[in-house]
């Protein structure tokens, strides 16, 4: 009875937590919008919903977004210089292997990748769709709050 009371709230916490990331890695992407060199990362948000919802045993490659994927070994990829550097305790640990570079579509005179346009639509959007799963899971907690209170009447 209580696993199928978590498991009704595991989905929507999981689509929420998702949400926050990823507008965590807008804002980073707006933030380096003056920084040379900055390539604007991003990921995609369905394969990411379904890795978290795949038992852990299951790895899945993600297709690229971008030219090449922040988590798989490149000629370009950062390289490990020191013990705490890229230790998994960064604030996108979780979605890292997800993280792909967004393709460049004008690129400028410093090497920035982050197109400002692109990325307020995309922080508008996540912004709608973090309130919509939010609604969900206080509706369903909701309803279950309900559910549970009848009973005793």
């Amino acid at each position: 009875m209580f696993d199928q009371l978590i498991g009704s709230l595991q989905l929507p916490a999981e689509v929420l937590k998702l949400r926050a990331k990823r507008q965590e890695v807008i804002t980073a992407n707006i933030a380096n919008a003056d920084t040379p060199n900055y390539k604007a990362v991003d990921f995609r948000f369905a394969q990411a919903l379904e890795a978290v919802r795949k038992p852990s045993g299951s790895n899945t490659e993600p297709n690229g977004v971008g030219t090449t994927g922040a988590g798989q070994q490149t000629a370009n990829s950062l390289g490990r210089t020191h013990s705490k550097h890229l230790d998994g305790n960064t604030p996108f640990s979780s979605i890292s292997p997800f993280l792909q570079y967004r393709k460049v579509q004008n690129g400028a005179l410093d090497n920035n990748s982050v197109d400002m346009d692109r990325e307020r639509a995309a922080f508008a959007e996540n912004t709608v769709k973090y309130e919509a799963a939010l609604r969900v899971l206080n509706g369903r907690v909701s309803t279950l709050k309900q559910a549970m209170g009848s009973g005793n009447q």
